[in-house]
This record gives C-alpha cells, structure tokens and sequence, in this order.
C-alpha cells in the first residue's frame, strides 16, 4: 500500500497533504459544532456534507494554488504570502455557500467563520511554514526519506542536473548510477556516481538497485525513442521524471515540477489509475446530462437557426478515430455547406503532419457558412459531442479526435494519443489551440495521458471556459 502511495505522490507533497488534512479536519470539526454538546454520531449526520465539501474545497484551493511545490514550501515569504491567499478564497466560498446559497449546515455568523479561519492560519503558520519544514529537512539531513534514483543520460548536462539535485537540502533522493548508451562512458564514475551500463539494462539495475524514481537527462533524444523509453518505465512499474527542456512545448506552457534548479516533469505508472477511470466515468455521465438539459433550448435553437441559415441537416456526423484506433461518429452543429468536398481540407492536414506545421484553420474557406464561422470561433459547433460522451464514444477531457485521413499521415509513436478516449476538449486547446504544432500538440496530449488525474481535468475544464468565451484561437 505504500509503494502504491509512493508512486502517486512524492515524500514531500505526501507530507503537507497528509498534514493539511488533519489539521484542516480538526479546525474545521471545533468551527462546525462550535461548542455545542454534539456526541460524534450526532455530529456525523447533521454536518457530514458541509464538513467534507469545505475541506476538499480547501484542498482543491491548495493544490491549484501551489501550495505542495518545491517552490512555494521551501521559500518561507512566498508560502505565507500563498497561504493567505488560499484561506482568504476558501473563506470567501464557504461565507458564499452559507450566506448567499443558504447552505444551512454552515450558517454561522460571518464573525465566527473569520475568527476560524485566522486561527486557521495561526495554526498553519506555526506548523506548516515553520515546523513541518524544519523536521523535513532534519529527515532528509539524516538520511531518513531517502528515495533511490536512476539516471538516464550520463553526459555534462545530466551531470550537473544531478550535481545540483545533490547541493539542495531538501533533496532526499539518492543517485545509484547513470546509463548511458555511449561505449566511452561504459564503467565510468563520475564525481562518485557509476555509469551502470546503457539504457537497455533499465530493469535489471531498477531490480538490482531497488529504484524508485527515474530521471531522463539525455540531450539528444528524438521523440520517438524517448516515448520508448517513458513506455518501459511505465511498464517496470517506476515513476519517471523527464527534463522539460526535452518537451520545449511543455517547458514554455506548462506548470512542471521543481526539484532544484531542474525542471521536469513526473510520469507516473497508470497501474496507479485504478480509480481514477470510474471517477472520470461518473463526471462525465453527469456532467454530459446536466448541460444536455439544462442548456436544451439553447441547443434547440441553435439546430434550428442551422437549419434555417443554409439547406441541409441540422448536425453534421463525422467519421473519427477514437481509443483503441476504433471508429466512432462524432456529432456537430453543421458549420459548413451540405456536401462539399473535403479535399482542401484533406490537403491542408496532410502538409501539416509532414511539415510539423501549427494547426491553423483554413483562411477564408467558402465551405464554411456565415453562422458556421461564428460558431467555430467560440467552439458552439463541438458541443453536440456531450451525446459522444454521455454514451462512452468520448471525454469531457482527453486528446482531440483524428480524421481517418489524419491518422494515416501519423508516424507509429504518435499514435499513443488513441490510447485513452478523446475529449470534447484538452490540454493544448487551452494551451495554444491554433497556435501549437502539430508534434507539439501530440507531445502536449502525451503530458496528458501520462499525466491525467481528476485535479488535472477539472484543472483543464475550467481553463475551457476562458478560451471558448473570449474564442482565443479559433477562426
């Protein structure tokens, strides 16, 4: 059970979060019953809801705000600044939920709630900020969380990669070795760390030297090899961290993981997913229904006006490639002219792939009808595909659906994107939508599917909402 918590979660973040919500739960417990002569099974019934959804709220607020990076805990100015940040926002939403959404549970006065939560934050202060680090790097000092680590990549710049991870005093990592496919380095050391051998012998020194962690500091890799080698860690069953310098993309629009001076970001095992399917399930059923009633007068008159503006039906059904490489049929408002030829676009894919071009639309297309250009812009067309997901064809979140036309034009690594169900919408559209490369695209849905978590979705779904809103993008 450790070792499955081990890979989802590294030492430290373990540490806060474990920490967080005790002394959160606790807090939050005395303000709920406020002295009031509860026995526990009283207590239990009557506040069970507002206790749970005040303390994963506060949770939520401390992980999007950074509140578990190197960055933010070992820097002590910016972890109270950051703090104070999040309790003011989880205040601000439990006053919202009590006072203005009527949630009767926590419906105290405005004087208690903020009393609360400042000795929240005497509470966090003292021991967040102040204690828990101080005891961590004692830990760490003597050797206490020391976590073997492997490294991929033995030339100058892993080498001072590692050199630096080594100077942190909050690392609690310990170097067994490098690998290394160039004979020249075979059996060398360097500053006391052992090439082991190359990168094929991965599984029997991760066996031999009990290794927990594996970091990829090679500098010249193409993407197809390095994909190869993230696939067999996955399957050896060990987390990697790969340098972000070698994803450019993910370096320039993404949050990675700080271990020092290095960035990188952490592949974790999907073994470790077990749940995480059912609950991505769930979401979607309900979330699919929700805005399928909720909003069906909206869509109703949406069909209507296409309906209306040009001849043809209402939706238009295209042929896809979803998980598994299967064929499925995704649903749109019709944006286009009833049967036109998709040649041009066919063209335009086909140049794309092969030049690695940004994935712009079509200037000007005459297919496009007038409605159909404004409905591009702010995505109205795609929404149509919540039926595709409600029945299990798609995702709230996950890679874009292809074309047949655009798979055929795909190299064999970067179809590991039809590994997982394609989504209504992921991480490069809010990342750059029209303005990312197509391998950069295919790189950004890899982060996702090695990466993907409920926080990341929901993470993801919210940042949708800005970039459909404002049309960043799209055309």
């Amino acid at each position: 059970m450790l070792g499955y918590i081990r890979r989802l979660i590294p030492v430290h973040k373990l540490v806060f979060a474990v920490h967080d919500i005790v002394i959160t739960s606790v807090l939050l417990y005395l303000m709920l019953i406020n002295g009031r002569p509860y026995r526990f099974a009283d207590m239990a019934e009557r506040y069970y809801s507002s206790f749970a959804f005040l303390l994963i709220a506060m949770i939520f607020i401390f992980k999007f705000n950074g509140m578990y990076r190197y960055q933010v805990f070992l820097n002590r100015s910016r972890h109270i600044v950051v703090l104070i940040k999040c309790l003011i926002l989880s205040m601000t939403l439990h006053i919202y939920f009590a006072f203005f959404m009527k949630f009767p549970e926590v419906t105290l006065s405005r004087s208690f709630v903020i009393e609360t939560y400042l000795i929240l934050f005497g509470v966090l202060l003292i021991t967040r900020v102040i204690i828990i680090p101080r005891a961590y790097f004692t830990l760490v000092k003597e050797g206490k969380l020391s976590v073997n680590m492997l490294v991929l990549g033995a030339g100058e710049k892993a080498r001072e990669k590692v050199a630096a991870i080594l100077k942190d005093k909050a690392n609690y990592y310990k170097v067994v070795g490098f690998l290394d496919d160039d004979p020249l380095k075979q059996g060398k050391v360097y500053d006391g760390i052992p090439v082991l051998g190359d990168v094929t012998k991965l599984s029997e020194v991760v066996k031999e030297h009990k290794v927990n962690d594996v970091f990829i500091f090679i500098k010249k890799i193409n993407e197809e090899k390095l994909q190869a080698i993230i696939d067999h860690c996955i399957s050896i069953n060990k987390p990697v961290h790969v340098d972000s310098s070698l994803y450019e993309i993910v370096n320039e629009r993404l949050s990675v993981e700080q271990i020092s001076s290095t960035s990188t970001f952490r592949v974790v095992p999907t073994k470790a997913r077990t749940y995480y399917d059912i609950v991505k399930r769930i979401i979607d059923i309900f979330g699919s229904l929700f805005f399928i009633t909720a909003f069906f007068p909206v869509w109703l008159a949406i069909y209507l006006a296409v309906r209306t503006t040009s001849s043809g039906p209402g939706f238009y059904k295209a042929k896809v490639v979803g998980k598994d490489e299967k064929i499925f049929y995704m649903l749109k408002f019709r944006s286009m002219y009833h049967n036109t030829s998709k040649k041009l676009h066919e063209d335009k894919v086909k140049e794309m792939i092969i030049k690695n071009e940004a994935t712009t639309k079509l200037v000007d297309d005459p297919r496009i009808t007038p409605l159909g250009k404004f409905m591009r812009k702010y995505s109205i067309d795609e929404f149509p595909q919540l039926w595709n997901v409600l029945v299990g064809d798609m995702s709230m979140v996950g890679p874009r659906p292809n074309v047949p036309y655009e798979y055929e034009h795909m190299r064999n690594w970067q179809k590991k994107r039809f590994s997982v169900l394609p989504g209504m919408t992921g991480l490069w559209q809010i990342k750059g939508r029209d303005e990312v490369k197509f391998t950069d695209q295919i790189v950004l849905d890899f982060y996702y599917i090695e990466n993907r978590t409920t926080m990341l979705d929901l993470e993801i779904l919210l940042k949708t909402i800005p970039v459909v809103l404002f049309g960043k993008g799209g055309k």
